[in-house]
């Protein structure tokens, strides 16, 4: 961590200075530590990775100060250029992966409704309303996520059809299709690793929201969405080749990598090669599907005509900073200099962004893993 001395960051609900005084010096020393690590590929001269550091500080220290951690956790042990490849002697395939995971990749039948009507002229925002309806336990998770600090409405949503007027007909049908999607995800595998997953896709989620609204983006409920599968092919390559996954995980922590690139060097190909596909089966928009794509390098296209991997790839660098990461995918990325400039953000947003947001994550992330959705 670059942050030579970090101060605590001046927001709203962060720790205060004489919560800071009352943390043990060694204790202090080791959030620190913690913290190079975390931040020990990222280029900490960028202002976003500095904001970033104070804001992951001074919630670690808060989260000691609250007792909710000891401080005398370990950091990760320290990544090693020797450490060698993980080799399995088979040829991986995407075809094959897709083939074999057939029933993931089926899209789900209310999805498949949502689509046809919000892209024929001829639906009506009722008809939009009826298909959501038609699901009791969908309509239960939308009401509750439209009344959730999500959107932070001063009088209680109590329809769909009152949801679409508040929120608007296509972003309603975006965190319709989303919400679907995690719920039919979330079947398939359980554990702590899951947790961790969705959490950090939630964590996205949210913070990609945020910025859209921040910079005025046009249905920011798109970004969410984008934010949600951002990570979905790992489902998949757990799912077709689990121990080997596994094993690529562990070997990017220990390489010191990012779990991009071993899964590139060991399988050649990623999660956001297969994502980006299952997302082309399934018809969704061409913005999320480059989102997927690219949000791990999103300079790769620098004339592609959409921002969402721009969008996605800040928010999923602030997610794994704020301590919201995956098994396997624990640093946060070197920062995109073309993402940044994109969307104009500056520290004063950055502030804006995290007041309130572990609320909002915890809220979504109850909604959309705990409820009979």
């Amino acid at each position: 961590m670059d942050a030579r001395e970090v101060a605590p960051a001046s927001v709203p609900g962060m720790i205060s200075n004489e919560e800071l005084e009352s943390i043990a010096p060694e204790a202090r020393e080791k959030a620190k530590a913690t913290l190079r690590m975390r931040f020990r590929f990222t280029n900490h001269d960028h202002p976003f990775v500095a904001q970033l550091v104070r804001f992951a500080y001074s919630e670690l220290l808060e989260r000691i100060a609250q007792g909710i951690e000891s401080g005398d956790s370990p950091p990760l042990t320290l990544p090693s250029e020797r450490q060698p490849a993980p080799h399995f002697g088979k040829v991986f395939s995407m075809e094959e992966l897709l083939r074999h995971r057939i029933n993931l990749v089926s899209l789900p039948q209310l999805v498949v409704q949502l689509q046809g009507a919000i892209n024929s002229p001829k639906a009506s925002v009722e008809d939009i309303a009826k298909i959501i309806s038609n699901d009791v336990k969908l309509t239960a998770s939308l009401l509750r996520l439209v009344n959730s600090p999500l959107y932070g409405l001063v009088n209680r949503i109590e329809t769909i059809s009152r949801a679409v007027a508040i929120i608007g007909l296509r972003p309603l049908t975006s965190l319709a299709i989303g919400a679907t999607l995690i719920s039919n995800l979330n079947k398939q595998k359980t554990g702590s690793a899951m947790e961790e997953f969705w959490l950090h896709s939630i964590a996205c989620a949210s913070i990609a929201k945020r910025f859209a609204e921040q910079c005025n983006k046009p249905e920011p409920e798109r970004y969410f969405v984008g934010g949600l599968l951002h990570d979905i092919g790992r489902l998949f390559m757990l799912g077709a080749f689990p121990d080997e996954a596994e094993t690529v995980y562990k070997y990017a922590v220990s390489r010191g990598i990012s779990l991009h690139q071993a899964e590139l060097a060991v399988f050649g190909f990623s999660h956001v090669d297969i994502g980006a596909r299952i997302l082309e089966m399934w018809n969704l928009s061409e913005a999320t599907t480059s989102a997927i794509r690219l949000h791990h390098t999103p300079e790769d296209e620098p004339g592609n005509p959409y921002d969402d991997h721009h969008v996605i790839h800040l928010a999923d660098a602030m997610a794994k900073a704020l301590g919201y990461y995956a098994s396997g995918d624990y640093y946060v990325p070197k920062i995109s200099g073309l993402s940044w400039t994109a969307l104009g953000l500056d520290t004063q947003m950055l502030n804006e962004t995290i007041a309130d947001l572990h609320l909002e994550i915890e809220t979504v992330a109850h909604i959309m893993l705990r409820s009979s959705v």
